[in-house]
């Protein structure tokens, strides 16, 4: 049996049918007559049951060949393709399939699962999303959309649905440790320790279940009880990725040189470092003082990062940077209305800044105080911004869209902006009883800096100022994509940071805010001062705990985790001077914003 297609005109998906045939087809090709290809479907059918898949697979193809819209054809050749791949032939297999048949609950199961191992995250979101609107009381609906909201870092949302798919389906071992480590994510850690605990008693042989557990103990600090689980997770999986997680918990240990050995036999064994290794060893490096080593390894990594088609959206950010500067100015904004109502219960406290400036550590010094609970990184202000032209029925996208709050029957805009804000920070915040005010310390949220002074005009702006050498520096260390991934170049983050602190500038020039800028040097140097002024500008009376920072036992879901369970250390500060000649891309773009915060190199 031949295959009907021509490799010169083979589909590029890898599907093996005629390119005019399958992602090229343009139009509906009227099928021959029934007798013309039913005998073939009928032979298909026996040979995939029969296991003989090569066999199904050229039959299939001959069907489709002729009749490229037959749905049972084309529902064969998806689960043939399954077994056999390549999934992007399998994909576009199942793109035609629900194009043909919108109903159809299986197909868009299977096309959200496949677009997920495809990494196309916001695709495999549409479909789960669709899955679980066909079939809201599958478990599986529910699964599918839990596993990618929580990829997709909405872990608050994802807890949802795995929750959902429990209470539907049975109580099984992996959707059991898909739900702790949603709660994991969260900060709630004590939560995720049971639902392992349930889910190796339920199922013991799963390697990755152990490891989350081993993750969930390294995050609450018992460092010998995740030591002890990564080690029943390495015998039971020996595939796991478990190098850059081995080094950071040798390293929290003070083992630097035996985790630089771990993450040298992982490269070994593998024949090659992963960027998460490589950025790893370079902040291992940076500890033991071997900086031009450190920083190779961190450029290694970077490079890598890169090769998996991560890379500054630089023409995003000039655009949005340049319609920010253009709309918030002191014209324009006189015109928009103002908040007229307070909104009930807790509100934000915004803390500010890049990735690695100090936010993650003034969270966990606010939120020791009895009145503040952390809210982490919501990352709420770009969904409504996104929201923003349908909910303003705005021909127009941000911020010119704000535009419509000058029409009459558009001034409670902001009201309605804040009121969602709130809403969807309090399906992720956990119950407030008496707190005063909830963080959100997402990076770069100063982005937004005018938005959020018009949504909430009272709120507290706590900028962290640091350093910007040392901000780039850090970011180079550290896989982050904050900043339209701005991070995966010493440059590119450089440029971004540049433009951020611009954008700070130009709003506090055109607008009132309530605005405290706290350098990070100034809270290494003088401690209890500085938290007595930050606490006096949010308007809460000192309270010692917030000094006692390291004591805190919420579980901050950052790259800055394990620091701010220390002490309070100064070997951060102005650490760019050992990394200076590699540097130099960096300074010639940041110059003038260095001077104009007030700093020197």
């Amino acid at each position: 049996m031949t295959n009907s297609t021509d490799s010169e005109d083979a589909c590029d998906c890898g599907s093996g049918l005629r390119a005019v045939r399958c992602c090229a087809q343009s139009a509906f090709v009227p099928p021959f007559a029934e007798h013309a290809f039913a005998d073939d479907l009928t032979r298909s059918v026996a040979a995939a049951e029969a296991d003989d898949t090569d066999l199904a697979l050229a039959l299939c193809r001959q069907v489709l060949d002729r009749a490229p819209d037959r749905i049972d054809a084309l529902s064969l050749f998806a689960r043939l393709l399954a077994a056999t791949g390549p999934v992007a032939a399998q994909v576009a297999v199942l793109l035609r399939l629900q194009a043909l048949s919108p109903n159809d609950t299986a197909a868009t199961q299977e096309l959200a699962l496949q677009l997920l191992r495809l990494g196309r995250l916001e695709d495999a979101e549409i479909q789960a999303r669709n899955a679980v609107r066909l079939a809201p009381d599958q478990a599986l609906s529910h699964v599918l959309l839990a596993n990618v909201l929580t990829q997709a870092d909405k872990p608050h949302a994802g807890e949802f649905h795995y929750s959902r798919a429990l209470e539907i389906g049975p109580r099984d071992a992996i959707t059991l440790a898909n739900l702790a480590w949603c709660l994991k994510l969260q900060g709630r850690l004590d939560e995720a320790r049971a639902l392992y605990a349930e889910a190796t008693d339920l199922d013991p042989s799963v390697g990755l279940t152990w490891l989350g557990r081993a993750q969930t103990e390294e995050a609450g600090r018992d460092l010998a009880l995740a030591a002890e689980y990564l080690a029943q997770a390495k015998a039971l999986d020996p595939t796991l990725e478990t190098g850059a997680f081995e080094a950071a918990l040798l390293t929290r240990q003070g083992a630097h040189e035996a985790a630089l050995a771990l993450l040298d036999e992982s490269e070994r064994r593998r024949g090659s470092p992963n960027f998460d290794e490589l950025l790893a060893r370079a902040r291992i490096l940076d500890r033991l003082g071997r900086y031009d080593e450190a920083f190779a390894a961190a450029v290694a990594g970077k490079a890598q990062v890169r090769s998996h088609g991560y890379a500054y959206a630089a023409a995003e950010a000039a655009r949005r940077t340049a319609q920010l500067f253009d709309f918030f100015t002191a014209g324009r904004l006189r015109m928009l209305p103002r908040i007229r109502t307070p909104a009930p219960g807790a509100q934000p406290l915004f803390t500010v800044g890049a990735p690695r400036s100090g936010t993650t550590l003034v969270e966990q010094i606010l939120s020791a105080h009895p009145d503040v609970v952390a809210g982490d990184e919501l990352g709420l202000m770009e969904p409504i911004v996104a929201s923003m032209p349908a909910r303003f029925d705005s021909p127009v996208a941000y911020p010119a869209a704000l535009a419509e709050l000058w029409m009459g029957d558009r001034r409670d805009g902001l009201e309605e902006l804040r009121d969602d804000y709130l809403r969807r920070a309090r399906l992720r915040l956990p119950p407030m009883a008496g707190e005063r005010f909830f963080t959100d310390k997402t990076p770069f949220n100063e982005t937004h800096l005018g938005l959020i002074g018009l949504m909430f005009p009272d709120a507290p702006l706590v900028h962290l100022v640091r350093h910007p050498l040392d901000i780039v520096l850090s970011m180079t260390f550290n896989n982050l994509t904050h900043g339209y991934n701005c991070s995966t170049d010493v440059e590119t983050a450089a440029l971004h940071l540049a433009r951020v602190l611009g954008l700070v500038a130009h709003y506090r020039s055109e607008m009132a805010l309530r605005y405290l800028p706290v350098r990070y040097e100034d809270l290494v140097g003088d401690l209890e001062g500085n938290v007595r002024r930050l606490l006096a500008f949010v308007g809460l009376d000192f309270d010692a705990r917030c000094l006692r920072f390291d004591t805190n036992e919420r579980y901050a879901r950052t790259a800055s985790y394990a620091q701010v369970t220390e002490k309070l250390y100064d070997r951060s500060v102005y650490r760019y001077r050992s990394y200076l000649r590699h540097l130099q891309p960096a300074l010639e773009i940041l110059e003038p914003t260095i001077e104009a915060l007030g700093y020197d190199v």
